[in-house]
């Protein structure tokens, strides 16, 4: 390449910088992603990612043989927030004794805890999600008196195994959150044993 003078040549080393400069700047816009790979009871379950800027939490798995034979041993459960502080839960999780996303409505009931109370349930429908059934569930309630959203998504990943993923949240999360919170569902893939 032949500069016919030295502002030529200052202008294209202006251009180049600006050029990697955009370029530097557009992948750092780019949302980054953790990889989440959840496992329990001695087997792989699924992946998901979730957005990077977020707080993950994943919880120890209670050892069986431990668990008195009238409990219900405790799933590992994974729980996240956005890294920003906005009052948002979201777990997933697979239970034991969960074989069909059809029976998640009795698997909830038979927790015993008040995830929210005044629940008006809004939404209901199955739907696929990467191969896979799922059963969503959708609407309001309250949490210490706060008005709340919640969704909830029961994946059947295997003929025997369910993961439920729930979001609750005002409503203010859901619209500043709602699009992070989707994508993390929709990256959900079974691990095929």
């Amino acid at each position: 390449m032949e500069f016919r003078n030295a502002g030529d040549e200052i202008m294209l080393i202006k251009a180049l910088g600006l050029i990697v400069i955009t370029l530097l700047l557009a992948g750092g816009a780019a949302q980054a992603q953790v990889s989440i790979d959840y496992s329990s009871q001695g087997s792989h379950h699924f992946t998901m990612t979730i957005a990077d800027s977020w707080r993950v939490n994943v919880g120890s798995e209670a050892d069986p043989s431990k668990v008195p034979e009238d409990e219900r041993p405790m799933p590992r459960l994974i729980t996240a927030m956005p890294g920003d502080g906005t009052p948002l839960w979201f777990g997933i999780w697979v239970p034991a004794d969960l074989k069909k996303n059809t029976e998640a409505k009795e698997y909830m009931d038979s927790l015993g805890i008040d995830l929210l109370t005044e629940m008006k349930v809004s939404d209901r429908s199955f739907d696929t999600l990467n191969g896979l059934n799922v059963y969503y569930v959708g609407g309001t309630g309250k949490k210490e008196g706060e008005a709340m959203d919640f969704r909830a998504a029961f994946v059947q990943l295997t003929k025997e195994s369910v993961a439920i993923a729930i979001y609750i949240g005002p409503h203010e999360t859901t619209i500043t959150h709602g699009d992070e919170l989707v994508q993390m569902v929709h990256s959900l893939q079974s691990v095929k044993q």
